[in-house]
C-alpha cells in the first residue's frame, strides 16, 4: 500500500486511492491473496480495462488478470 495514495477514507470502509499507470487485477479473491497482504477490491469502468487475455481466445495465456488503467477509484482495502 505504500505505492498508492490515499486521498480521501470515505463511509462504508471506502477509499480513495490514486493506483499507478497500469494496475493487475484479478476477479478471483484466492488469487489475489497470492501478490501482497492488501487485497484492493474496486469496481472498474469498461473504458479503463486496457487487457484482459480472455479478449484473445488461444493467444496470451496467463494469470486470468485484467490490467486496467489508473486513476483515481474508490476501493475497498483487505489484509490477510
Amino acid at each position: 500500500m505504500d505505492e498508492h495514495e490515499i486521498q480521501e477514507t470515505c463511509s462504508g470502509g471506502f477509499h480513495r486511492v490514486l493506483l499507478n499507470n497500469l494496475n493487475s487485477f484479478t476477479s478471483q479473491r484466492e488469487r489475489a491473496d497470492e501478490f501482497g497482504d492488501y487485497i484492493l477490491e474496486t469496481d472498474v469502468p469498461l473504458a479503463k480495462v486496457f487487457f484482459y487475455n480472455r479478449l484473445l481466445p488461444g493467444m496470451l495465456k496467463g494469470e486470468d488478470e485484467y490490467v486496467v488503467i489508473g486513476g483515481v477509484y474508490e476501493v475497498s482495502i483487505a489484509t490477510l
